[in-house]
């Protein structure tokens, strides 16, 4: 029977389940392993499954109530409304090349995104009273606020841990650079 710790067991269980999780950077001695976010990359999945029904329900929100409103709503809830769809797919790009290959300007670009437009956009959608939302509105935008605060919460972790796996190797490959070029000093003066 194979001598596996239960932690190689379900590290390799798990790359043939999530193979993006653990890809396998080696070079000489060091061995860096991009490792994703898990939560943050469920969210995200959640969040672009959800996101077709939530552009067709704001959609049809904006057909059917777009006479009703007044003209300064009509240009803010139309600028509002477009401008999140694009920064969504922005984000959601940016997320996940972010947190799949351990990309830390990926990852902080998506996060900025998120909590600096995304967040004020969202809230005013969901908690103005002007825009008049219905249920089915109401209860699309809360998911995808929620989303977006669970997202927002990961990623900020995300981006921690990327960095400071990142500072240990590139550490290491820094010390390793430094030995060899001692050795390679070394040599030169013997000859």
């Amino acid at each position: 029977m194979c001598n596996m710790s239960w932690k190689e067991k379900f590290l390799n269980i798990s790359r043939n389940i999530f193979p993006c999780l653990a890809l396998s950077k080696t070079s000489g001695k060091l061995d860096n392993q991009v490792k994703s976010n898990l939560p943050l990359q469920m969210a995200a999945y959640f969040n672009v499954i959800f996101l077709p029904v939530w552009i067709i329900v704001l959609t049809q929100f904006l057909i059917e109530n777009y006479s009703k409103f007044s003209q300064l709503v009509q240009v803010l809830i139309v600028t509002i409304i477009s401008t999140t769809f694009l920064i969504e797919v922005v984000r959601m790009y940016m997320m996940y090349e972010g947190n799949l290959n351990d990309k830390i300007p990926e990852l902080a670009g998506f996060w900025m995104l998120s909590v600096f437009l995304q967040v004020p956009l969202q809230g005013v959608l969901l908690f103005n009273p002007y825009f008049k939302l219905r249920v089915l509105e109401i209860v699309c935008q809360s998911v995808i606020f929620v989303l977006l605060i669970i997202q927002i919460i990961f990623g900020y972790v995300g981006i921690k841990y990327t960095a400071s796996q990142q500072a240990k190797y590139y550490s290491g490959k820094r010390e390793e650079l430094t030995k060899s070029k001692s050795d390679l000093n070394q040599r030169q003066k013997l000859f």
